[in-house]
């Protein structure tokens, strides 16, 4: 029998330049995310055959949350953004633990901040280069919890 994958189980995380080095982290309270693998095509038109085959191939990842307090990630994607340096990103499959990695040009990042509702991010980005698979050791935690509240997040 198949078990069905629901979406809170593929997180997606960013390599971030701290004090102390560069580490993984998560981004607080991600709501969405999504990879989109395209590829155009190269018409084949000959006295033999017609046809069509694989042009260029691009992959783009987008994720999306809610900003919260104590999070460096939008600093530190506004910082990789404004300095035109690529973001290694991370989809992280967490029952497997299993992901994929790739440096991405970030091609947007909107924030929004609309009277009586959450403030949110949205990023976009286009990979450069090859994606590389690798078995993470652990999945970084994600927003720390409120007093009061009981979690309810993804355990990794």
């Amino acid at each position: 029998m198949a078990i069905e994958y629901k979406g809170e189980e593929t997180l997606f995380v960013v390599e971030i330049e701290g004090d102390d080095g560069t580490a993984l982290h998560r981004p607080f309270n991600q709501t969405g995310g999504s990879v989109n693998i395209a590829a155009d095509s190269i018409e084949l038109s000959t006295k033999d055959k017609t046809g069509e085959d694989y042009g260029d191939v691009t992959q783009e990842v987008s994720l999306e949350g809610i900003i919260t307090e104590g999070d460096p990630f939008v600093d530190a994607i506004k910082a990789k953004i404004r300095a035109k340096e690529f973001v290694k990103i991370y989809e992280v499959n967490t029952r497997t633990k299993e992901a994929e990695f790739g440096m991405y040009m970030i091609s947007a990042f909107d924030r929004d901040f609309a009277h009586g509702e959450f403030a949110t991010y949205s990023l976009t980005g286009s990979l450069n280069g090859d994606v590389t698979e690798e078995t993470l050791t652990e999945v970084p935690d994600g927003a720390p919890t409120t007093e009061g509240e009981s979690g309810g997040g993804v355990e990794g």
